[in-house]
């Protein structure tokens, strides 16, 4: 249940930030077998019961412990219009995979549904199966039924759906009444449209395809991103890498000229822990909780990315490339 309380909420919330894996237990996982990188997350009792039976399967570690962070959110928040908007990622992700699935014509999609969000993934497939949205907020249930709309005389087209669906979820974060949630969406819509840009640039696709893609502009317009639609990246004007994240978006893009898009992915996941962090120590509002949060997804991208490249034999020094900077580190 939920609280009122927010001095109540964030002391509950302290005392689970001391559980976070933490840079020594990372080091300490980069620099051993992928056998004794589950064992140092076993051994800090990570995933809860998952961990306690012995699993070597990492994901479901990773899906116990977001589901533990997930609840103890539920339970401790005094403004849970504010966190479930970002518990709601779990819901645009199943969202996706369950219109992408009936456009299919398939079945079961549960292997692919993420659990944790503001709604059970069951009740998600029964609205997606019977075009039943009235219990979704409005700006989701509003782009579902512009994709049953336009897919009744139209080819369907899953990309299009996955625009659909993200551009509402990210007008719901402009639209918040937090000044933060805004800060953070606005700056993570800049980054992935630099993504797109970027990935749409090397395919060679068309303008027109770039404005399908992109996302509601935050602090960047779109028309910045038009104008460099089919440009190398070196070319693109000063006036694309503007607003709070403009210097980081800037010296990311430079970067992906030579490691690729997975520079901008870096750049954008470490800005916005950041930004996360600046409210880490607040007293009265619910920014340590929603912190708290990003936090452990932070930890599940840098604890995906070691195992993954220890099963694959990459070496330290591109794991340690790669990683994320951590949550009050």
């Amino acid at each position: 249940m939920a609280q009122d309380n927010a001095l109540y909420a964030v002391a509950r919330i302290r005392c689970h930030e001391n559980g976070l894996i933490g840079r020594e237990r990372m080091a300490r996982m980069i620099a051993g077998t992928a056998e004794e990188a589950m064992q140092v997350l076993t051994g800090a009792g990570y995933g809860g019961a998952a961990a306690a039976e012995g699993t070597a399967d990492v994901e479901a570690l990773i899906a116990a412990e977001l589901a533990r962070t997930d609840a103890l959110v539920r339970e401790v928040s005094p403004d849970p219009a504010l966190t479930e908007l970002f518990l709601m990622q779990a819901d645009v992700h199943n969202l996706k995979a369950l219109y992408k699935l009936r456009l299919l014509g398939g079945g079961d999609a549960g292997p692919a549904l993420m659990q944790g969000g503001a709604f059970e993934p069951a009740a998600l497939a029964r609205m997606v199966r019977e075009s039943d949205y009235e219990g979704l907020p409005a700006p989701l249930a509003e782009a579902l039924r512009g994709l049953d709309e336009a897919f009744s005389h139209e080819t369907a087209d899953p990309v299009r759906v996955s625009t659909a669906l993200d551009g509402a979820y990210f007008r719901m974060g402009y639209a918040s009444k937090s000044t933060f949630a805004v800060e953070y969406f606005k700056a993570r819509a800049d980054f992935e449209n630099a993504l797109v840009l970027l990935r749409l640039t090397n395919m060679g696709a068309a303008e027109e395809r770039l404005a399908q893609a992109l996302l509601p502009a935050g602090n960047i317009p779109e028309t910045e991103f038009l104008k460099a639609a089919g440009l190398p990246a070196e070319q693109w004007g000063k006036e694309l890498m503007q607003g709070p994240a403009g210097e980081v978006l800037r010296k990311a893009v430079e970067d992906a000229q030579q490691s690729g898009p997975q520079a901008v992915e870096r750049a954008r996941d470490n800005y916005l822990i950041r930004l996360a962090e600046r409210g880490r120590f607040d007293q009265d509002t619910v920014a340590p909780i929603v912190g708290y949060l990003l936090a452990r997804e932070q930890e599940a991208r840098c604890i995906r990315l070691i195992l993954t490249a220890k099963r694959n034999g990459l070496p330290e020094s591109i794991i340690t490339e790669r990683m994320r900077v951590l949550y009050g580190e």
